[in-house]
């Protein structure tokens, strides 16, 4: 049986090996797109062979999600790793009157999934994704799991999620775009996209302190690799062990070790103000490494383009509304509506 210690031992050599320049980063010469057979690496642009492995899976991920909605409505999450997000989005999708499988969630990790789950079976993950420096661990008895080396499919999963999202955009579905909102410029892109394409969005940060954010990151893969190690865990997770974030992200996204909030939520509270396709933004809180996402703040508009005000005043402007346009043919809100 694998013992606390021997996890944390395992950890060590782990935040080593991601350390900047370590053999286990995204632009590492074993990230897949630092392949020269797979990509054409200055572009960082699939070849022919590689565009034919996207294809298969994002067409596998569509088909996977065959009772998506097209009422052109996104759920754009924000925040740092381990805050709670996924709690979060369970709840907003609740809100709307859908369920889950309503609509399309887009999250980079699930591709980063299947890449690994392909490299596993096509060989590559042995034939050239495992660094020199773990095989030599490795060779001592310590176990690797393919998620520790998630950071070296990092790019070409991001590649998948733009993709997926556009082609999503494209054809109208409900979609869940799950990420961090880390970068302005990705943030404005993303929301461009979709004022463009008609869409209805709301904006959902989920914050915590960065202590929290790392306590539950690195608690998450604890967890997964010690029931992958002790044989209790099941399905993917016994084989792809659990979900390795090292220490330096969720610290990359404060500006102090004691910051309130992350960067996301600055990128988060601008394009909610910036974009009028933003019906909502809410911000929810989590206080603790065990706590879960509280509702901190509401925010909308009552009609597109209009101000972004506080939950308080939306709601009387929206009663007022309803007043005035109270008749016995009334149109009723739709099933799936964000609430305007």
């Amino acid at each position: 049986m694998t013992t606390d210690d021997q996890a944390a031992a395992h950890r060590a050599h782990l935040e080593r090996l991601c350390a900047d320049g370590g053999p286990l980063t995204a632009h590492s010469r074993y990230a897949t797109t630092q392949n020269p057979e797979w990509f054409n690496v200055k572009r960082q642009q699939p070849r022919q062979v590689r565009r034919g492995l996207h294809n298969e899976i994002l067409a596998a991920f569509v088909a996977s999600h065959p009772e998506v909605l097209r009422n052109r409505k996104a759920i754009v999450l924000a925040g740092p790793p381990g805050a709670g997000k996924s709690t979060a989005r369970n709840a907003l999708i609740a809100e709307t009157r859908t369920r889950p499988e309503h609509w399309l969630s887009v999250n980079p990790d699930d591709f980063k999934d299947e890449l690994l789950v392909k490299a596993l079976a096509d060989g590559s993950y042995d034939s050239y994704m495992v660094p020199d420096e773990v095989r030599e661990l490795e060779a001592t008895g310590e176990k690797f799991y393919p998620r520790e080396l998630a950071a070296l499919v990092h790019n070409e999963s991001s590649i998948l999620a733009k993709k997926a999202i556009r082609d999503a955009i494209d054809r109208g579905d409900n979609i869940v775009i799950d990420g961090t909102l880390s970068g302005e410029k990705n943030a404005r892109a993303q929301l461009d996209a979709l004022q463009v394409a008609g869409y209805d969005v709301k904006v959902a940060d989920v914050e915590t302190i960065r202590a929290v954010s790392e306590a539950r990151t690195l608690g998450r893969w604890e967890r997964g690799y010690l029931e992958a190690e002790n044989a209790t865990a099941t399905g993917l997770d016994a084989e792809l062990g659990g979900r390795w974030v090292p220490q330096s992200f969720p610290a990359s996204l404060f500006t102090t070790a004691d910051a309130k909030e992350s960067i996301c939520a600055a990128n988060a509270a601008a394009v909610a103000a910036d974009y009028g396709c933003v019906s909502e933004y809410v911000v929810y809180r989590v206080a603790g490494k065990d706590a879960s996402p509280k509702l901190e703040t509401t925010k909308g508009r009552a009609k597109p383009d209009g101000p972004l005000v506080d939950g308080e005043t939306l709601a009387a402007v929206r009663a007022a509304s309803t007043v005035r346009a109270a008749s016995p043919t009334a149109r009723r809100s739709s099933s799936n509506d964000f609430g305007r």
